[in-house]
């Protein structure tokens, strides 16, 4: 069994922040996935590198003595990700900002005002599926080098577009740099027959005892975990039913007469109405992410509020 960067890297986490939960939420992993870290770093050495107590995890002799060898190593792997991040990109003397976003209409948005602000640059998209923190289900990932922080710190990416649920999701990773967006709520499509089509909004408690379609698959996996955490945060009763995709949820709204969970805008479907959800619990908000002691820093938030204000006059209702 071999050490693998990531232990070292959860290593670290913990030794800065002083305990496994801090040391998650500085990486935007979940406490699991660190622990699973530190007990593959121990099997593969054969030695005890964390004490833990109330006070939280103390790193023994052994831990401190990898944890000089991870501050020596840790540095020259991410120079080495970077550079060959640069290799093979065509012209080496053209700069890129690679940006990572979930799927939302806000993308050409931000692609438009980063082409204004920086006409020189090339612009690198990558879709972000959750991965900046604990995820639930059949969306998760414990790996450092996936979730948000990893991803800036080796510079595959320099900006973000993610959602962030205060309510249901806690705080951002620490050490990142954001601005909102957009504050929205979920969408509720129904058949234009459905009890509460035609209405201006619906509260999360109306949907008791309805049928709710959701979408499988990992790009609908944020959608799922943000939705399903509110109903049971509510204590509302709903019967699930699952499609294969948008056109099969759309279609089993229509027959079903059920109700279809959306994130603002989703895609015209024959027959559905989509009626925004008025509750705090189902809030959310669409932040751009960046890191702080990076050059996109500098710009960043001009951007934000850039993209902000044609944001909400392109959606007014």
């Amino acid at each position: 069994m071999n050490i693998e960067v990531q232990d070292l890297r959860m290593l670290r986490a913990v030794a800065e922040n002083g305990s496994l939960a801090g040391a998650a939420r500085a990486l935007g992993v979940n406490q699991a996935g660190v622990t699973r870290r530190i007990q593959h770093l121990e099997r593969a050495t054969g030695l005890v590198v964390l004490r833990r107590d109330h006070h939280g995890a103390h790193l023994t002799a052994a831990g401190r003595l990898l944890l000089r060898c991870a501050d020596d190593l840790l540095p020259r792997i991410d120079h080495l990700l970077a550079a060959g991040g640069r290799e093979g990109r065509g012209d080496p003397s053209a700069e890129r900002l690679r940006i990572g976003a979930v799927p939302t209409p806000v993308l050409p948005l931000v692609t438009t005002h980063v082409r204004a602000l920086l006409p020189s640059v090339a612009v690198e998209l990558r879709v972000l599926l959750d991965a900046y923190r604990e995820q639930a289900g059949d969306v998760r990932t414990d790996d450092v080098e996936t979730a948000l922080p990893g991803l800036f710190r080796t510079h595959r990416l320099d900006l973000a577009v993610v959602r962030h649920a205060p309510t249901l999701d806690g705080p951002l990773p620490e050490r990142l740099g954001s601005a909102v967006l957009a504050e929205e709520n979920l969408l509720m499509g129904t058949a234009a027959g459905h009890r509460l089509a035609g209405r201006r909004s619906v509260a999360l408690s109306e949907l008791d005892g309805e049928t709710c379609l959701l979408v499988g698959g990992r790009r609908h996996g944020e959608l799922r975990r943000h939705f399903t955490a509110a109903v049971r945060r509510s204590d509302v009763r709903i019967g699930l039913r699952w499609a294969s995709d948008e056109a099969e949820a759309a279609a089993l709204t229509c027959a079903v007469h059920g109700v279809l969970p959306a994130y603002p805008y989703p895609a015209p479907a024959a027959g559905v109405i989509y009626t925004p959800l008025s509750d705090a619990a189902t809030c959310y908000r669409l932040l751009l992410v960046w890191q702080p002691d990076s050059r996109a820093a500098a710009w960043a938030p001009r951007l934000a509020e850039a993209v902000r204000t044609m944001y909400r006059s392109a959606w007014k209702p």
